[in-house]
């Protein structure tokens, strides 16, 4: 739940490559989803926009008889990384969404539908507590920019605009109560003219686990 700017430090280190899946690139279908935005400038503020959001977003759903494509994600729009705390998130605009199997037909109330884009996204698996997610951040990012990747992000008045850039919360604590079994995958858009990256098992440009959706599923 800690999405980092475009300068975080590139590399990684022997500690970091134990705790978080080494990236990988991979091309992914479009994967409706509905959801509510939300803003928040801290950590308290980011978890209570969740908390209200995620059951009132699959309760929709499931009153409306649609079919949710694995776990919620949080869809950061744009990111103040102006403004990054050491720990917890920065200020950002987001929604929190529930990823369907087929668009919904409409929506109502505070709810919005869109669609996670398709295309090539660096993508990493972190497990354990929401606490190591800023370095996974900034690990992918990281690897992203050695790699002469470049994210998909554009300059916007209060931060930085992103057109694919998630949190897929696989395995959290509604389905395990025990946070060092907990399973998140963040993910960013790549911009569509990049080139394929260069080296390793880790930089090959596959479909993703299962379907290959963008939430990984």
């Amino acid at each position: 739940m800690s999405p980092v700017g475009p300068d975080g430090p590139s590399g990684m280190t022997r500690d970091g490559l134990r705790r978080h899946h080494q990236p990988r690139v991979e091309r992914r279908p479009a994967r409706p989803y509905v959801g509510i935005p939300a803003r928040a400038t801290d950590e308290a503020g980011f978890r209570a926009a969740m908390d209200e959001a995620v059951p009132a977003t699959f309760g929709w759903v499931v009153r409306h008889g649609l079919r949710p494509a694995g776990g919620p994600v949080v869809r950061y729009r744009v990111v103040d990384e102006r403004r990054i705390p050491e720990e917890g998130p920065p200020p950002a605009s987001f929604e929190a969404c529930v990823p369907l199997e087929a668009a919904a037909p409409g929506v109502d109330g505070r709810l919005l539908a869109d669609e996670l884009p398709a295309g090539r996204w660096v993508v990493a698996l972190h497990r354990g507590g929401y606490s190591g997610l800023a370095a996974l951040h900034r690990i992918v990012l990281g690897w992203a920019a050695d790699e002469g990747l470049r994210i998909d992000r554009t300059p916007a008045p209060d931060g930085t605009a992103y057109r694919g850039a998630i949190e897929h919360f696989r395995i959290g604590p509604f389905e395990e109560p025990d946070p060092w079994r907990w399973e998140t995958d963040v993910a960013y858009l790549l911009a569509a003219d990049d080139p394929p990256p260069a080296h390793g098992a880790a930089a090959d440009d596959r479909a993703g686990p299962g379907t290959g959706d963008p939430t990984g599923r």
